[in-house]
């Protein structure tokens, strides 16, 4: 579980760095927000 999450987030990333040198900056809320969720996801994993 936790590999996958950290696979998201990296994708993630990528995403949002793509989709703010494109100037896009509500995509990159968007993004920003989920990035946002998974890290948290991401937390409470690795809190278990």
């Amino acid at each position: 579980m936790v590999n996958k999450i950290f696979l998201e987030l990296r994708r993630l990333f990528a995403d949002l760095a793509s989709t703010l040198l494109l100037g896009k900056d509500k995509d990159a809320a968007a993004l920003a927000m989920i990035l946002s969720e998974k890290s948290r996801a991401l937390a409470e994993e690795l809190g278990k």
